[in-house]
């Protein structure tokens, strides 16, 4: 059984957190901090598959060799990409201040950045807010929720999640976070911007805490698409400091308790920011099943979920089924037209308009237009050709959106 908790990443015995002002961007907070009070604990990340990558993915990625970190350090505002030595330099600057000011070494530290692509970041700003940090981090829900509003940039709300969930051997473990992301979102992270921070006081080895994140990331993060765009920043980091002191899991003595735990923390935080997306005004599930294999289940959702024609049809009202059918189609995904069934659901109800290939009346369309006026729409997508399913979550595309992202830099 999975309980869902209020509040973030504090919820977890033996984390604390901060969030502050140190003036990179024009408001705000715009500088966090999370940090184990046991010191370095097994960790794992996925990080973006995009060629071009931030200072701090390299970095993190190096110190991640080590499998452990004992804090994470992360600012908003400049996304420190693209900047060459000087970037790298940033980044090492970042987690070498923080590693003195904990007291531990600089390859126990998570760097993360978000933002402006292309610009330097104000070191003088960065250090004074890191020190601030260190001296204001606690384990307060404030402090879990000044996290979350810090690695904001385009978003709207802050974003944290916290669930507990009983291991196979009957031990409670907590599992929680925060994350940031609402444009620039495909997500493709392996072994968004979306940045997401996990923590956990499950007793795990750094092995089997990479292998059980990759399996949530690939059914929650990476079934987002927002807006096509996959950012150069993308980062989800876990931290493991086994104060449930269960029997520890390994990648011989794995347990699907704490999979399930983590995939469903993970997939709240995919859903808040799919539906936090840049301008827009409804949420997009889309649900496929009877897909040949998984593979082909999660293509055929990315695509309908992806769609700028899809996403600009739902910000209108406008039923033209005709749009998803053809994302469909140019999925990869291996079905007959003909056995296609097509299902648009909200809380108005529900309208088939494609069943078994069949093309329902022409009547049904006042009946979508009208269930299109939800700010959540789900689209029901029946392949006919296996026994595999997937979900894909984005959002409309909307005029807003083309505002934000034609003035980010002014």
């Amino acid at each position: 059984m999975i309980t869902v908790l209020e509040g973030g990443i504090t919820e977890v015995q033996g984390f604390r957190a901060a969030g502050v002002r140190a003036g990179i961007k024009r408001h705000g907070l715009d500088l966090m901090l999370i940090v184990s009070e046991d010191g370095p604990a097994p960790a794992a990340g996925a990080f973006t598959t995009n060629l071009v990558k931030g200072a701090p993915i390299i970095v993190t990625k190096e110190h991640l060799k080590k499998r452990k970190l004992g804090v994470v350090v992360a600012n908003s505002g400049i996304s420190n990409a693209y900047t060459g030595a000087r970037g790298m330099r940033d980044a090492y600057r970042m987690a070498q201040l923080t590693a003195k000011l904990l007291k531990l070494r600089a390859a126990n530290v998570g760097v993360a950045s978000t933002g402006l692509i292309g610009s330097y970041l104000p070191m003088r700003k960065i250090e004074t807010g890191i020190r601030t940090a260190v001296k204001e981090v606690s384990n307060s829900r404030e402090a879990s929720l000044n996290a979350a509003k810090a690695i904001m940039t385009t978003d709207t709300m802050p974003k944290e999640i916290a669930v507990r969930v009983d291991l196979a051997d009957g031990t409670p473990v907590t599992i929680a976070g925060i994350a940031k992301g609402a444009g620039m979102i495909r997500p493709n992270l392996k072994t968004a911007t979306m940045l997401a921070f996990i923590v956990t006081d499950a007793a795990i080895t750094s092995d089997a805490l990479r292998a059980v994140l990759q399996r949530a990331v690939d059914q929650s993060f990476n079934m987002i698409n927002i807006d096509n765009d996959m950012s150069t920043s993308d980062m989800v980091l876990v931290l493991a400091n086994g104060r449930a002191k269960n029997r520890r899991i390994t990648l011989e003595r794995r347990d699907q308790q704490f999979q399930a735990g983590l995939n469903c923390a993970l997939t709240e935080l995919a859903w808040m920011i799919a539906k936090d997306g840049e301008g827009a005004s409804r949420l997009i599930e889309v649900h496929v099943k009877k897909a040949r294999n998984l593979d082909e289940a999660s293509r055929a959702a990315r695509a309908v979920a992806g769609s700028n024609l899809v996403k600009a049809a739902v910000f209108g009202r406008d039923p033209n089924w005709g749009r998803i059918v053809a994302a469909l189609g140019n999925s990869g995904a291996s079905f007959d037209p003909g056995k296609l069934s097509l299902e648009l659901v909200s809380d108005r109800g529900r309208v088939d308009m494609i069943k078994r290939g069949k093309i329902m009346p022409k009547r049904t369309i006042e009946r979508v237009r009208n269930l299109m006026r939800s700010k959540e729409i789900e689209i029901h997508i029946d392949l006919a050709a296996g026994k595999s399913c997937a979900t894909a979550w984005g959002c409309d595309l909307t005029y807003d959106y083309v505002r934000i992202n034609s003035r980010y830099t002014t």
